[in-house]
């Protein structure tokens, strides 16, 4: 039986056990993606903007709001399966 899931972001699912173990493990994957390209910034990773500028392809702000996103998301999930 599906419930509804409402993450601290406010984004609600609709799922039931397997669709949260699912969830866990994507969540857990973007996690370790985001991680893995953190560790591996160098100060030489850029990129052309085509106008004569170059930016970072990546921000470590950005990556690591990504990393502090996936981290909440995979704590609420761990959460919900938990309470089955």
């Amino acid at each position: 039986m599906k419930k509804h899931y409402t993450f601290s972001t406010g984004e609600t699912i609709e799922a039931d056990f397997d669709d949260l173990r699912r969830l866990l493990a994507e969540n857990k994957g973007y996690l370790e993606n985001y991680a893995e390209v953190l560790g591996s910034l160098e100060d030489d990773d850029y990129v052309a903007r085509g106008n004569g500028f170059c930016d970072r392809k990546y921000s470590d702000d950005f990556i690591e709001g990504q990393i502090e996103k996936y981290e909440k998301r995979v704590k609420e999930i761990e959460g919900w399966i938990n309470s089955f």
